[in-house]
């Protein structure tokens, strides 16, 4: 009996000590984000760029497709963008796509290829209407470099090209680590297309405004 409650005494000790270490990181992580928040927000003031520069991150689910091979895959890449405001109905943005999960596809005579998203480098024009200041429907165009790569196939896989697409963002209730604003956004972006290779994806994000 004593040798039972040892054990439960010991073992509810681990559980406070990892609750604990785990409360002490998650305070940790917070306290360096924002730190780093107030830090990209002090260098932009610097610059005379406060209150004109977002930040976005998501999460994009693409088809990638290549017609004349019969080859589809939908691998899954984690994007990055930073915006410029020039005008409240315009912006400027850089984006940085990383494959993040590959996806396997069967060509016409059943050859298995190995598709990646490999990485996405893109610049856009983003005109945009915004709806109460707090919600905004954007439509991009500008120039993308995709990447892409498929194993086990000598065709053309991916280049540079044409970009455009669709989508909306809204401000949220909830506060990022340096109390700033979140934004929610949802798009759908044809990537490149050429050479008969299509690459589209939807993608889900959230961003802050520095």
């Amino acid at each position: 009996m004593q040798t039972m409650k040892k054990l439960i005494a010991l073992g509810a000790m681990a559980v406070m000590t990892c609750a604990a270490s785990a409360q002490t990181v998650q305070k940790k992580a917070s306290a360096g984000a924002a730190k780093g928040e107030a830090y990209v927000e002090k260098s932009l003031a610097s610059q005379g760029l406060d209150g004109q520069v977002y930040g976005e991150l998501g999460l994009s689910f693409l088809h990638y497709k290549i017609a004349r091979a019969g080859i589809s895959a939908k691998p899954i890449m984690l994007r990055a963008v930073a915006g410029y405001d020039y005008h409240p109905n315009l912006a400027a943005e850089a984006m940085l796509g990383l494959g993040l999960r590959g996806a396997d596809a069967v060509g016409p005579w059943g050859t298995a290829y190995s598709v990646s998203a490999g990485t996405l480098l893109g610049a856009y024009a983003k005109p945009r209407l915004r709806i109460g200041g707090e919600t905004e429907f954007f439509a991009r165009l500008g120039i993308a470099n995709a990447g892409t790569s498929v194993g086990g196939y000598t065709g053309t896989d991916g280049g540079a090209g044409l970009s455009y697409g669709l989508g909306f963002k809204t401000v949220t209730p909830w506060k990022s680590f340096g109390n700033r604003p979140v934004s929610v956004a949802a798009d759908y972006m044809s990537y490149y297309s050429g050479s008969g290779v299509k690459l589209t994806g939807f993608t889900l994000g959230a961003g802050v405004a520095f």
